[in-house]
Formats: structure tokens, sequence, C-alpha cells
């Protein structure tokens, strides 16, 4: 008698239907989900990828990160065994414990997403690293044993036997090789033993020499080996010849930064964004195309190709209307009409969440590796991620302003830092001026200084005074040599070299107050003279007013790196157009070269204050004395009173005897 099929009841449709095609439909769309899911996860390229799939993409990476693969991969398996197999396979306990087991093992042990980095973090602190460890490894063989039905002798035996079959394919490809080298070793070896007795004597006289050298630069060598191996680091350092001084000094490794892998930034559905721009600009009759996409790292910025004939006035008059549409994070937009070099308008929406670009990666570039420049500095990532340099001998002077926060401060230590790690003290010299106190106490005591980080006005006074002075002697000494700047002079054989210096100042709102008049005067001659003698300003300020940087400070120095600033007054000040007030702060800055009329959105290098404490902790190491130039203490001020009208300390530019003279020549 033929056993009776079983049927399964379903109810919404009042039908009773056979179970091996329930089971049957159930596997198939237990398919459709995972190839979709699948789908999502694979780069198809922004035409081709639709809404769902990007939404799918992003809830996945976000739950599982790195393990999102093997979702729809178990899925699809889940779908062959339902398709496949017997119905009741499906419904045994085992395959479902097993998936779930799989799921929780990866997840943990890559750290997948929030989920798996939450199960992570509980375990970790409950039972150890290690201990979470073997629970994630002892997890996942429990689910294989259970997903694959079969013994962990067998599961072994597979693994051992394609081991086995792995090492006997590379002994087969490698025994040719070892055979026709040891052939070759034998023929060279004659030749080789006939050369080795003429060479013996030489070799002794040059040993016994780099014995007695040996001796004379042990002492000095020990203690900068012994830091160094504090350090703990774990690449080999970059050497350089032999200085003026006779000692060799090894460059910091970029090891000494922090190696965070941090999130990407999250920008949204930049389908949904692309149509909304579009259906925005038809509504007040644009007719426009989002024609690219440029992802950076704070904001993303839209390239829309427009009909001829369009106004670009009418396109950046509706930046509230596009903010208002897109919804924009920060509510507000900023418009760049158009991009230079391209016939499109950028419209640049800031990211939901924004990535940090870190020191170490810029250093890490080939624009750094591939570039000797000495004097070349990081600015960060652009507006579709790439990175950008530029050098202050060709600025060759700098102007930085930004509010409070707005990571002025931040961009000067990533500066002073890539010069820490890129040159020695005898090519360049640094004068770090801190009104604050905080920002660069900790490059006290390093040998690039020429003297201690000055805190006070008066002092910062007698450094620039310094500096003019150094800046014309040097102009004597080029000229005695017909050399027509500090690189030509420094190729002269015979000649003393002298080394670049940077003057940095982190206030210049501060010292205007106090001494206006001359800071202005002095500033001024350093910028229009010191180009060719290897001096170079980096003035900061978060005031950005014309009483702090006059028209004639801004007609001499042409580079300027603007931060998030309170108004467009401000932004005009510093880059001459509007545009920096709607930055968005913590390193989101507008970049103006001397060689363009344009600025260029950038988002600066980040670098902790624990990193720039164990780059100058391995300089110090190596030059444990610091000799400071005495000359700049010793220099008159020379002030004359006068600074910023209406500020304290000012008076409104008077000289102390001015009533006295004016009655004088009153009464005469």
């Amino acid at each position: 008698m033929a056993r009776k099929k079983s049927k399964i009841k379903i109810p919404f449709i009042k039908a009773k239907v056979n179970a091996r095609t329930v089971f049957l439909l159930f596997g198939l769309i237990l398919l459709l989900a995972g190839l979709l899911l699948l789908l999502s996860l694979l780069p198809l390229g922004e035409r081709i990828d639709g809404r769902l799939l990007s939404v799918i993409r992003q809830f996945l990476a976000e739950r599982f990160g790195m393990v999102a693969f093997f979702v729809p991969t178990l899925i699809i398996l889940s779908a062959v065994h339902a398709i496949t197999h017997s119905k009741k396979q499906l419904l045994r306990p085992t395959i479902t414990i097993g998936l779930f087991f799989i799921f929780l093992s990866l997840g943990g042990l890559f750290k997948g997403g929030v989920w798996g980095l939450s199960f992570y973090n509980l375990l970790q602190d409950n039972i150890s690293l290690i201990g979470a460890t073997f629970f994630f490894l002892t997890l996942l063989g429990i689910g294989i044993i259970l997903f694959l039905d079969t013994s962990i002798d067998v599961i072994f035996s597979g693994l051992v036997g394609g081991i086995v079959i792995l090492f006997k394919s590379l002994k087969a490809s490698i025994d040719p090789a070892l055979q026709r080298i040891k052939t070759s070793d034998k023929k060279s070896n004659f030749i080789t033993d006939k050369k080795m007795d003429g060479k013996k004597s030489y070799i002794e006289d040059k040993k016994a020499k780099e014995t007695l050298l040996d001796k004379k630069n042990g002492e000095k060598q020990q203690f900068v080996q012994s830091e160094i191996t504090k350090t703990q680091v774990n690449q080999d350092l970059y050497i350089k010849p032999l200085t003026q001084s006779g000692s060799t000094w090894i460059f910091p490794p970029l090891n000494l930064l922090s190696n965070v892998k941090q999130a990407e930034a999250d920008r949204g559905d930049v389908h949904y964004i692309a149509d909304t721009i579009e259906k925005t600009l038809d509504s007040f009759g644009i007719s426009a195309r989002v024609a690219e996409q440029n992802k950076g790292p704070a904001v993303t910025q839209y390239g829309i190709e427009i009909k001829s004939g369009t106004r670009l006035s009418r396109i950046t008059a509706l930046a509230n209307d596009l903010a208002l549409a897109i919804a924009a994070p920060t509510g507000q937009v900023r418009i760049e009409a158009p991009i230079p070099g391209r016939a499109m308008v950028g419209i640049e929406i800031p990211n939901i969440r924004s990535q940090i670009v870190t020191l170490k990666s810029l250093l890490e570039a080939d624009i750094f590796t591939k570039n000797p420049d000495p004097l070349l500095m990081p600015l960060g990532l652009d507006v579709s991620g790439k990175p950008v340099a530029t050098s202050i001998g060709k600025m060759p002077h700098c102007l930085i302003a930004g509010t409070t926060g707005s990571g002025k401060s931040v961009i000067i230590n990533a500066w002073i830092s890539t010069m820490l790690f890129r040159t020695r003290p005898e090519e360049l010299r640094l004068i770090l001026v801190d009104p604050k106190r905080v920002e660069m106490s900790q490059y006290n005591n390093i040998p690039h200084l020429l003297t201690p980080v000055i805190n006070e006005p008066e002092v910062t006074l007698r450094a620039l005074r310094w500096t003019v002075n150094e800046m014309q002697e040097r102009y004597k000494q080029f000229a005695a040599v017909h050399a027509r700047n500090l690189d030509s002079y420094n190729l002269i054989p015979g000649i003393e070299k002298k080394p670049y210096i940077i003057f940095m100042i982190d206030e210049l709102a501060d010292l205007m107050m106090f001494a206006g008049n001359d800071v202005e005067s002095l500033i001024t001659r350093i910028a229009q003279l010191a180009r060719a003698t290897g001096i170079h300003l980096v003035l900061a300020t978060q005031r950005p007013s014309v009483d702090v940087i006059t028209g004639l400070m801004k007609a001499n120095i042409p580079a300027r790196l603007a931060f998030n600033v309170s108004s467009m007054i401000d932004s005009r000040v510093i880059i001459d157009m509007p545009g920096a007030e709607k930055l968005l702060g913590k390193g989101d800055m507008l970049f103006l070269p001397p060689d363009q009329a344009k600025p260029r959105r950038i988002q600066g290098p980040f670098i902790t204050e624990r990193e720039v404490t164990e780059l100058t902790k391995f300089i110090r190491a190596q030059s444990p004395e610091v000799h400071y130039t005495e000359e700049i203490m010793e220099t008159d001020p020379g002030i004359t009173v006068g600074g910023i009208p209406g500020m304290p300390g000012s008076t409104d530019g008077k000289d102390a005897l001015f009533n006295q003279a004016l009655e004088i020549v009153i009464q005469s």
C-alpha cells in the first residue's frame, strides 16, 4: 500500500498544499533573499546599484561588518538544503543551531559590526581576551559540525589531507630550482676560493681600522640605541648619512603614530540625495543632472551639469532651499560654482558622520614618500578623498584663521610633527610662539628649536627682530658668494650650510594687542624679503579682523588657510570671499594657495597629544643636550607704544609724548 503524502494546511488561502511543495517554495524564497543580499554587497557601480540594495548594504555593514558576506552565503546554503534535501532535514534542530553558532562565532571573532563588537566586548570583559578567542573558535567548530552533520574526525582528516596535497605540490615545484642552485654553486666555489686568498690581508687591515672607530663611537651610540629600544619600534629606521657634527641622525619611524582604523564616513542615501537635488532644481525651473559624486571624509560633493544659458547665480541663490529639501545635517550646504577645471557645479552636502583623517595615513601616501622636499606639509584629504600637500617654500608664508575648536592648533601640531619626521636639526630650525602656553609646550628641549617655546609677547618681539637681523645677515653672505637663495648657497662646497627657519605664531591677536605697530612692521618686513633666505612665517589667529590681519600683512602673505569662522565678514578678511562661515569645524577648511583664485575644501589631519609626546621623546633620546641661540633673548625688542585700537594695552597708536608735542605746536 502506497504511503499517503503529507499535506500542510495554509490558513489564509484555505487550502492544503503538499509538504514538499511548501519546502520547495520556502527554499526558493530563501534563495531569492540570499541572492538579493549578495547582490547588495557586490560593487556594481552607482548607476546599476538600486536604492533598496543601498539600504540593505548599509544595514548589513553596520550590523555585521566584515562578516556581512557570510549572511547571504549561509542563507543560500539553507535554500539549497530546503530545495534538494528531504522535507524533514530542514526542520532538524541541528542545522538551525549550527547556523546560529556560525553567525555568533564569526561575528565575534571578526568583531563584525555593532552586534559582533558588543558580543566580543561582553565576553572579553568577563573571561579575558584569550578566553573569548577560545570560546569563539570552539563555537565555530560546533557550528560547522552541526551544520555539515558530520563528525570532527572526518573534518580533521579532510583538513590534513588537503595540507598534505598542498605540501606535495610545493615540493614538486621547488625541487628542480634547488637542483639548479646546487649545480651552479659547485661551479662557482672553485673560482671563489682563488679570489679569497688575495683578499684576506686587505680585509684584516680594514677590520682593524673599523675596530678603532667603533671604540670611539661606542659610548655615544649606546645611549641613543637604548632609548630607541624603549620605543619598541617594529620597522626599519630611516638613517641618513653623517651630519656635520659627525653623528648619525636616525629619523623617527612612522609607527610612533597610532595605527587606528577609522570607520568610514556615513553619507546617507546618495541616490536619494541626487534625485532630490535634481527635483528641487527642476521645481525652480533649472534643468540639471547629477553627473558624479565625489565622496570626501567630511562632505560629499555632487557634481551637476546644467544646460547652456543657465545663470550660476540662480543656483547659488538656492543654497538654503537645497539644504531644506535634502535635510542637511548642519542645516546648510556649500555651492562651488563652477568646480575649477570642470564644466560642472559642485553642491557639497555634509556627511552624517565624518571620517577622521590621521597624520600617519597622509605621511604614508605616495605624495610624501616620493617627494623629498623637507618643507612639504600635509593638508589632508579633499572632497574626492585624495591626499593634498603643499610646500611652505612655495607659499612662502601662510596665514591661518578660525574660531576656537576649528582645528588651527591641530594643523600646526601636524605640520611641526611632519617637519620632525622628515628633517634633521641641521636642515631646519623652529621658533614657536604659544601665548596659550599649552599647545606647544611638549616641543621644548628638542634640537630643532632655536629657542625655548615662547609664551611672552616681549620675547616674541625679540625673536622677530632677531629674525630680521638674521635675514639681513644671510643676504650679505649670499651676495658675497653670488648665491640667489638658500638652496644655491648650501650647494657651494666649503661653506657652512644654513638651515631653513620656520617662525610659527599660534595666536597673532595677542601680539597685536601688545604692540600692533611693531608686530605689523616686523612681520611685513620678513614677509616681503625673507623668502630667498629660507625664513618662512606661519601665523594663526582666531580673530580674523582687519585690526589683526592688516591689509599690508595680507598683501605679503598670499597663502591662506580658513577654518570655520563666525561670520561672512571674517571669511572675506581671510580668503577675500565668503564660504568659511559654512564650514563644519574639526579640521574642515578652505585652502587658498598663492597661484589660484579659488579656495579648495580639505579635511585636515588629526594628531593626538600622545603621538606628539612619543615623537618628541624619540628625538630627545638622540640629542639629550640642546643648544639654544642666546642672541635671540639678547636682542633689543624696541617696543613702541601702540596696539589694536580699543583693546587693552592700546593707546590708539599715539606716542606717549603726543599730548605735550601737541601743546607746544598750538602755543607756537
